[in-house]
C-alpha cells in the first residue's frame, strides 16, 4: 500500500553487469545487506548510525576504557534508532498514515548495524597494539571510508552518475573527516 511508511519505492541506476553483486558483498561486509536490496532510506539510516557512532566514540575515549567507549557507542546509537523510530511513527500517525512498527524498526535497523564495523575495528587494534588512542583512530579511518562507500552507494541506487556517486561519497567521507578533526583538536 503507498500510504504507509513501509512501501518506499526504490530507484536503481544502471549498471555493469557483476556491479551488483559487488555492492551486495561489500554492503554484507559492513552488515548492512541481508540477502534483499538495500534502499535508500536505509543507506541513509546507516550513514546517520555511522556519524553518529564515531562521534560518541570520539567523546567517549577522552576518558573512557575500551569496554566504556564501545557500550557508549552502542546505547548512543541504539537510542538514536530508538528516537528515529519515534519520529517516524509520529510523523506518520500526524500525516494521517498508519505505519507497521515492525516494519519502521526493521527499516531503520541499519542505522544500529553501521555501528558494527568500526566497535569491531576498535576491539581488534587495541587488543593487538593495547592502545585506545591507536584503535579509535583505525576505527574513525575505517568509518569514514564506510562513510565515503556509503555515500557512493547512495547516490548510484537514487539514479546519480558515477561523477555524482564520487562527489557524494566525497562529502560523506567529509561528515568522517570532520570528526576526526573534532578528535585532534579536542582531544
Amino acid at each position: 500500500e503507498r500510504g504507509t511508511l513501509d512501501a518506499m519505492p526504490s530507484t536503481r541506476a544502471a549498471e555493469p553487469p557483476g556491479q551488483p553483486r559487488r555492492r551486495q558483498r561489500m554492503l554484507a561486509a559492513m552488515g548492512l545487506h541481508r540477502g534483499g536490496r538495500i534502499d535508500e532510506e536505509e543507506l541513509g539510516s546507516a550513514i546517520l548510525g555511522t556519524v553518529v557512532g564515531l562521534s560518541t566514540m570520539v567523546a567517549a575515549g577522552a576518558h573512557g576504557t575500551l569496554g566504556q567507549v564501545e557500550l557508549t557507542v552502542l546505547v548512543t546509537v541504539a537510542i538514536y534508532w530508538a528516537a528515529d523510530c519515534y519520529a517516524r511513527l509520529l510523523a506518520a500517525r500526524g500525516a494521517g498514515r498508519r505505519a507497521k512498527v515492525g516494519s519502521v524498526l526493521r527499516r531503520q535497523w541499519p542505522m544500529v548495524e553501521a555501528a558494527y564495523t568500526p566497535l569491531v575495528v576498535l576491539l581488534v587494534v587495541v587488543l593487538l597494539t593495547g592502545n585506545l588512542r591507536v584503535g579509535i583512530f583505525a576505527a574513525l579511518g575505517v568509518g569514514t571510508m564506510v562513510l565515503g562507500g556509503l555515500g557512493f552507494f547512495a547516490a548510484r541506487r537514487g539514479g546519480g552518475s558515477r561523477s555524482e556517486a564520487v562527489g557524494s561519497s566525497l562529502v560523506s567521507a567529509g561528515l568522517g573527516i570532520v570528526v576526526i578533526l573534532l578528535k585532534l583538536v579536542l582531544h
